[in-house]
């Protein structure tokens, strides 16, 4: 009989015990959730604070992609365990539809014979890595021939490079006579605006090819100068006139070879997070620039270019809120653009004036490899 006893009592103080540990498994997750839904809307709200004036909203925003995640597994969760608290995160997923759009698209469809209406515009922005003049793995210079090539077999009417670089002394190099005469009938026009130069007289900058003629060009003009850049055309095809903007936003500039001397993980830290600081700024202001001067544009526009920057940061959503993105409207999945180990980034973008142009098709061309970002091409219906 005693024994008897002593065994009820075991099982009811593990039947309590058991008890205790879900509860206090249950509170650590709702706290955990709650944590979570916090930092959910502070790092929705930071796309829309300038890191020109708090730096810190950059490094917030980065955060998004990871609260995104979050929540889904805390509605799982939740709703498997027959829990009401799956509607908080419920909640704020759906106030993130915004950052899911940015995400992932579905509205990849490709519709028949888009490029044989006269009221279409093709368009392609490639950041083609300075051609690889200083990446070549060979005398032949197999990439920046390969890189030429398709960008010439690309039947794209509007062109836009960054990364750009020419050298009239060297007949591989001489890209802009290469591609402004792509089509003997019918030679591109081409704008171009240099940054820099090396020491063999080679220039770098950035350039919008064109197969119909220019009516006024010219720069937008950064308040820091800098090596990144940005230029408009308009260009006229039939009775349409329209302004495309080739821009290419201040990079981080952190040199994975630098990172590599520095022993000590926080130096690591601090060396990356100062330039992070800064790429922020300059892009913040840079986008400031730009949005200002399309309020000025009298002709519907569509901006191209290499961003360096991630769909959920101040200044995608800065241009967002006054353009319509390209793969948002007609891209298919995810649409990564880097074509390195940070595989997973979209940083090269189109977006267009809704009102005047509708996009009928988009494509991230990640069968392309010649340089460490992948094409991206649109094909714009002109209302």
């Amino acid at each position: 009989m005693p024994s008897t006893n002593r065994s009820r009592s075991s099982r009811r103080r593990k039947v309590k015990y058991d008890s205790w540990r879900r509860r206090n498994a249950r509170r650590t997750f709702r706290f955990i959730n709650s944590l979570i839904l916090v930092i959910s809307v502070i790092s929705y709200l930071s796309v829309l604070v300038s890191p020109e004036y708090f730096w810190i909203s950059g490094f917030v925003s980065m955060l998004i992609p990871f609260c995104l995640i979050a929540n889904v597994f805390f509605v799982f969760l939740w709703w498997w365990r027959k829990r009401w608290y799956a509607l908080y995160s419920l909640f704020v997923l759906i106030i993130g539809f915004p950052f899911w759009q940015a995400s992932i698209s579905l509205g990849g469809v490709w519709k028949e014979d888009v490029e044989k209406s006269k009221k279409s515009l093709s368009v392609l922005s490639y950041n083609v890595r300075e051609f690889d003049v200083y990446q070549e793995r060979d005398n032949k210079h197999t990439i920046t021939k390969n890189t030429i090539k398709w960008i010439k077999n690309d039947t794209s009417e509007i062109k836009c490079i960054q990364d750009f670089y020419n050298s009239e002394s060297a007949k591989t190099f001489n890209t802009r006579e290469q591609l402004s005469a792509q089509d003997s009938d019918n030679p591109y026009y081409f704008h171009v605006r240099y940054t820099s130069a090396n020491h063999n007289k080679g220039q770098f900058g950035i350039a919008i090819f064109s197969k119909y003629p220019f009516i006024s060009k010219g720069e937008v003009p950064f308040r820091v100068r800098t090596d990144n850049g940005a230029i408009f055309a308009d260009i006229v095809k039939g009775k349409d006139t329209i302004r495309i903007y080739n821009v290419h936003l201040e990079s981080m500039s952190i040199n994975q070879n630098e990172l590599q001397l520095i022993d000590q993980p926080e130096q690591t830290f601090w060396y990356a997070g100062k330039r992070l600081k800064r790429g922020f700024s300059m892009r913040a202001q840079q986008v400031q620039t730009i949005i200002n001067h399309i309020a000025t544009s009298p002709y519907p526009v569509i901006l191209c270019g290499d961003l360096n920057d991630l769909p959920y940061s101040y200044t995608y959503f800065k241009l967002r809120r006054n353009l319509k993105n390209s793969f948002e409207s007609k891209g298919l999945g995810t649409g990564f653009t880097f074509n390195g180990k940070l595989f997973f980034l979209r940083i090269d973008n189109q977006f267009y004036d809704s009102e005047k142009l509708d996009c009928i098709y988009f494509n991230t061309h990640r069968e392309v490899p010649f340089s460490d970002h992948y094409p991206v091409r649109a094909v714009y219906e002109i209302e």
